[in-house]
């Protein structure tokens, strides 16, 4: 673990955003039943990755139709059982989602967010995106939480400043773990949040290596390396491939992805199905953008590892839902969307993830 320093006292500590107490039920989700099941398959973990950008709504500077995202994982087989998400106003905000999900779902979730009540930082979308922290969410009925120490489970990741990667100052870029307790198979998991620095915020290829490396630790450090399987989300705000190249990877990735040799040996499911699709993985790698402004990028990523020495996670089912794709489940759902407005500026990631 990095040394916690005052600017940690300045911070504040993390929060367990309490269960909602409401009693599994039939799924009575907004305007009509959950047609996904939950997954007590003992083989894999349904996990699912999101920058839902403070949950965009038609009524807002920046309009969306964050819950859009929400019928997506309805029109899915299984019900989500981890999600890491960025870009949450903080607990209250965290509340909204969990409730939401309730509804949506028909189970409890549960969460741990970064900072409880985060600083304003601003941004050209006013106050709806003033606030800004990262979250990870698990179903209670399949996974229950065994540490996530305030103070302990967050750490801030490096931007670059007079060409050295030194600690960012926003509250939107403080990671958050969690370390969980598989009910079904009584294994424990330990799940991690992140969102790096943008361009404009001091985002580089030197600091991204840096960033991987130090989540590559934190997941392990604290106590949390007491897991069969390790999984992390975020936004890194720097490409998986170099600029209008794809196939050719940017450092970070390439010490990041395990079947790339790489160093972190993580897995990226993404990266994965397309590999194992049989044609050019730079093609379909393309498709999976997640995130434009002006040239499509790859920046939101889910990735899983297990312990040192043991063999690499499966991975199956990848997903990066498209805009259009949430519509579609949206109106299926409810009999009408707003098709003009999307879930996000950044498409999801979502994976099963095999013990």
């Amino acid at each position: 673990m990095r040394k916690r320093n005052a600017w940690y006292a300045a911070l504040g500590t993390a929060a367990l955003a309490a269960p909602l107490l409401c009693a599994p039920g039939a799924a009575a989700g907004p305007s009509g039943p959950s047609h996904n099941q939950p997954n007590n398959n003992p083989g894999f973990l349904q996990v699912y990755d999101a920058n839902v950008e403070n949950f965009p709504t038609s009524t807002e500077k920046c309009k969306g139709d964050w819950e859009d995202l929400l019928f997506y994982m309805r029109s899915r087989r299984y019900k989500p059982d981890v999600y890491t998400v960025q870009q949450v106003g903080g607990r209250r905000q965290l509340d909204v989602l969990l409730k939401k999900m309730r509804k949506h779902f028909g189970e409890t979730y549960a969460g741990v967010v970064a900072q409880p009540a985060p600083a304003p930082g601003g941004g050209a979308c006013g106050k709806e995106k003033s606030r800004q922290t990262n979250a990870v969410i698990w179903r209670t009925s399949r996974l229950s939480l065994k540490l996530s120490a305030p103070s302990r489970n967050i750490w801030q990741v490096r931007r670059q400043l007079r060409k050295q990667c030194v600690n960012n100052s926003q509250a939107r870029t403080v990671s958050v773990k969690a370390l969980l307790r598989d009910r079904v198979t009584g294994k424990n998991v330990t799940a991690a949040s992140f969102h790096w620095p943008s361009r404009r915020s001091g985002a580089s290829g030197k600091c991204a290596v840096v960033n991987a490396a130090e989540l590559s630790r934190e997941i392990t450090e604290d106590g949390y390396g007491r897991a069969q399987l390790y999984l992390a989300g975020g936004d890194t705000n720097w490409s998986t491939h170099r600029k209008n190249s794809p196939g050719t990877w940017t450092a970070w990735y390439r010490r990041a992805n395990g079947a790339l040799g790489g160093a972190h040996r993580f897995r990226d499911p993404v990266y994965a199905g397309c590999a194992a699709g049989g044609g050019s993985v730079a093609k379909c790698l393309a498709q999976k953008w997640t995130f434009t402004d002006g040239r499509k990028r790859r920046i939101d990523v889910l990735l899983a590892r297990t312990p040192k020495g043991t063999p690499p996670p499966t991975t199956s089912d990848a997903v990066v839902p498209s805009f259009d794709e949430a519509d579609q489940a949206a109106r299926r759902f409810t009999g009408s969307d707003r098709t003009d407005l999307d879930y996000s500026d950044h498409r999801a990631v979502g994976a099963r993830i095999h013990y």
